[in-house]
């Protein structure tokens, strides 16, 4: 049998002497039916610009600070997104530590195996004033994984956007009176008289 042109590639094996007529038999039993099937009937009933497909975009809904007391539907709207933002900002920290491994691997050279005992110091120079390519990705990943903690950390299991709103407004009012936190309380400032 002569391959036609006006077809695509001829199936695997399709010339051998032994197994080309089974390959032909059943190329043309369940291959060729399909191929009929997507070329008269599915593309010409497609749109000639195919849809563009992106992921679900939800409205941005007003923050917890927006509803009142008594409106649930807001309130839970609230949370649904706050919960949201949440799964987004932890796979973006994810992410970013994901790819401060690839950098460690890549730029070793040659895996875990090289890297010492990474008890005792870090696989790659990261330190301070380091000029290593790592360095950025690293700072990066620890400054988005502080900021996480900040915003969502230690809320439990099922956190509540009311819960997070609380914290925040703690966390404000602790620097308001006492400076950032990590930097020790101020000093009890004197009246002079």
């Amino acid at each position: 049998m002569v391959w036609n042109a006006d077809e695509d590639a001829p199936p695997f094996l399709h010339d051998h002497p032994v197994l080309g007529p089974f390959v032909k038999f059943n190329y043309n039993l369940w291959v060729k039916p399909a191929i009929w099937f997507r070329r008269s009937v599915v593309e010409p009933n497609r749109p000639s610009e195919p849809e563009a497909w992106y992921h679900r975009r939800y409205r941005r809904v007003p923050t917890i600070d927006n509803c009142y007391e008594d409106d649930t539907v807001c309130r839970q709207e609230a949370n649904e997104q706050f919960l949201r933002d949440r799964k987004v900002e932890g796979y973006i920290v994810n992410l970013l530590r994901s790819r401060f491994e690839d950098c460690v691997f890549y730029e070793k050279g040659t895996g875990t195996a090289g890297w010492g005992d990474t008890r005792l110091d870090p696989p790659v120079d990261v330190e301070e004033g380091s000029l290593h390519p790592c360095k950025a990705i690293l700072d990066t990943y620890r400054k988005s994984h502080t900021n996480f903690f900040v915003k969502y950390g230690e809320l439990g299991t099922t956190p509540r956007v009311e819960h997070a709103y609380m914290k925040q407004k703690h966390r404000l009012m602790w620097e308001r009176r006492h400076g950032p936190i990590g930097t020790g309380m101020k000093e009890e400032e004197v009246a002079v008289e």
